[in-house]
């Protein structure tokens, strides 16, 4: 059970790493800007720890046994919960509204994207490094 765990959890940091440089990407390249959402991130070690956490934490999802097998179906489910999160819970906190539109009105299809981009990787991930 460890090692399962284990392996959720790295599966999800890994993940994570590669949505937050695509995210940073888009925000350095324009694409962020073009689509009206003022979010652009600086590539910084404080806002990719963050992250690196939070995508390692909900990589845990990754070990529920009651989820599909099917990498794609499994990735697009566990990509829900940090998309309820940042949609419903920290965009609201951060005073930006809910689904965060304080940001833009296509803040929730950025996130949305990029929270579906990390699910399909940590579950593509998990699957081969769990052999």
């Amino acid at each position: 059970m460890l090692r399962k765990l284990s392996l959720a959890y790295v599966s999800g940091t890994v993940a994570a790493l590669v949505a937050c440089v695509v995210f940073w990407l888009l925000g350095r390249d324009g694409v962020t800007a073009w689509m009206g959402v003022a979010l652009g991130p600086r590539l910084t070690t404080g806002w990719l720890y963050a992250r690196l956490m939070f995508g390692g934490l909900c990589g845990l999802l990754l070990a529920l046994p009651m989820l599909p097998n099917q990498v794609p179906m499994r990735g697009i489910l566990i990509s829900l919960a940090p998309t309820a999160y940042a949609l419903l819970v920290f965009f609201p906190n951060q005073g930006k509204g809910l689904f965060g539109f304080g940001y833009g009105a296509l803040t929730p299809v950025l996130i949305g994207g990029l929270c579906l981009l990390w699910g399909l990787l940590a579950s593509g991930w998990y699957r081969l490094v769990r052999g």
